[in-house]
């Protein structure tokens, strides 16, 4: 199953960048990998919605880079004057956010009268989102006259959530979510792999659930295992969490034939280490991240 399927609400840097319009979206929010024809995962769904989003594909988001996204790539390529090429780098991920910031966002001229309680109620918003696509820093200092603009309702729910869709849960309330399987997907590469969760009280313990899930653990930690803590999202209960892993195999082992010797360590937000029952501060950092604060 894909991620697309397992879950709508997508892991991407860039969706925030629909929201924030008043130039809050920097270059590191953009995918730094190139997608092309043949490619899977977060990005490539990424990609499909937001090319239905602009209008260039009407299937549903599989998160599979076939020939009908990259005729829809090839398309909108052409239709803003890039070379048609199929590929998707930086300059098609910015024009494609330019068009479906068009698409998702309206104005709205505030008239005498209006509070932004009255105008999220209005077009069924948060005043959270309003204010977040507006860049309005005081709610109650709208006056009339001043261009406001209006996310969608999808948009919006999806905003409220961070960058990627992920929930900054305290380790409390997702210790009562994560129970068995989940998938995670490493922030910084859309990469994805299933584990089992083996235990643990402070955070969770986990491990990748088979050979291939290992494989594509490695793969992150660019071919060699690290306590190198990165930013990841949690896939799980159908919710989406922001956390934090390390990538080095060490403690105990429940699964065999999986090709790893032992778990990682799987940190949410005020969760504690086992040993000295503390903050660490490097997964703390890298939980923030993951929801893009």
């Amino acid at each position: 199953m894909t991620g697309c399927a397992r879950s709508l609400r997508l892991s991407v840097w860039v969706l925030g960048c629909i929201l924030l319009l008043a130039g809050v979206c920097a270059a590191s929010e953009i995918p730094s990998v190139v997608l092309r024809q043949g490619d899977r995962g977060e990005f490539v769904c990424e990609l499909q919605e937001y090319l239905a989003l602009a209008g260039y594909l009407d299937s549903s988001p599989d998160g599979i880079f076939g020939s009908v996204t990259h005729r829809a790539v090839v398309t909108f390529q052409r239709s803003v004057g890039l070379v048609a090429d199929g590929m998707v780098g930086e300059m098609t991920w910015n024009a494609l956010l330019t068009k479906a910031e068009t698409a998702s966002v309206r104005t709205y001229v505030v008239v005498s009268g209006d509070t932004l309680y009255g105008i999220a109620r209005r077009f069924g918003v948060s005043v959270e989102a309003i204010a977040a696509a507006s860049a309005i820093s005081r709610p109650e200092s709208i006056k009339p006259g001043q261009k406001v603009m209006i996310p969608s309702s999808s948009d919006a729910s999806r905003a409220a959530l961070g960058r990627g869709g992920a929930e900054l849960l305290h380790w409390d309330v997702a210790n009562k979510i994560f129970k068995s399987r989940a998938t995670i997907i490493d922030v910084a590469t859309g990469l994805s792999f299933e584990v089992q969760r083996r235990g643990g009280h402070n955070h969770a313990d986990i491990e990748p659930l088979t050979s291939a899930d290992t494989a594509v653990l490695k793969r992150i930690y660019g071919g060699a295992w690290s306590w190198v803590r990165r930013a990841v999202i949690v896939v799980t209960g159908g919710r989406r969490i922001a956390a934090s892993i390390n990538g080095q195999p060490h403690g105990g082992q429940a699964i065999n034939g999986n090709g790893f010797n032992g778990h990682i360590c799987l940190h949410f937000l005020g969760s504690r280490t086992h040993a000295s029952n503390s903050l660490d501060a490097d997964h703390q950092r890298m939980v923030q991240a993951a929801v893009g604060h």
